[in-house]
């Protein structure tokens, strides 16, 4: 069995049992059980539980944007210390010179959340920092970053003002997720979204031109 393919098992069985039961309640030796793998063979591949379901989360986004993206507009992750740079985990699409369509990855986001309603509506109530919304944070904070220096282009911004703009809207995005996924009583997370799938975008833009006035001005 290859690598890949016992990762698979392991994070299968690990979502098999989280179905059932909460998630804080799910042990190393209930996923290993469950796999009919061993403890040895679990943390050879993954540093714990926690890892276990950022790597999920990390799997089954790539799934949907290598299905539904263009691979020009893929972003991978640098080799930075835990990172997964097989993985595409965002999508920088451009629409002008210093616009961005971030709707294709909103639905991406909301498409692999759908496709594992339960387990998700588990695993994005669990806080604290080695949670998968603190992940989430870690991981698009710099990406939104790198998308407010693209459409500032040569325009000055502290970095006090894109660190702060790149966490907002992160944690905007999170907040509203967080909500529609834990909610099993809706069934599209992005049903009330459209026509704004990219509010985020659109707003940092609009954001950036006016500051940019108030500074001329």
């Amino acid at each position: 069995m290859s690598s890949i393919d016992t990762m698979t098992l392991l994070a299968d069985s690990f979502i098999g049992i989280a179905e059932r039961r909460p998630l804080e309640k799910v042990s190393v030796s209930d996923i290993v059980a469950a796999s009919g793998k061993n403890r040895k063979t679990f943390y050879y591949h993954f540093e714990g539980k926690e890892h276990l379901v950022r790597w999920i989360f990390r799997r089954d986004l790539a799934e949907v944007l290598l299905d539904t993206v263009d691979e020009q507009h893929l972003v991978y992750e640098k080799g930075k210390e835990g990172a997964m740079p097989d993985l595409p985990f965002y999508v920088f699409k451009k629409t002008g010179v210093r616009s961005l369509d971030g709707s294709v990855f909103l639905h991406a986001l909301a498409a692999c959340f759908q496709s594992r309603r339960r387990y998700y509506a588990k695993a994005l109530k669990v806080t604290g920092p080695e949670s998968l919304q603190s992940y989430f944070r870690a991981l698009y904070s710099p990406a939104l970053e790198a998308d407010i220096r693209f459409i500032l282009s040569n325009r000055y911004l502290a970095e006090t003002n894109v660190k702060f703009l790149a966490e907002f809207y992160t944690g905007a995005l999170l907040a509203y997720l967080v909500e529609k996924v834990c909610d099993l009583t809706c069934e599209n997370v992005l049903a009330q979204v459209k026509p704004f799938d990219n509010i985020v975008h659109s707003s940092l833009e609009y954001e950036i031109k006016a500051q940019q006035l108030r500074r001329v001005l």
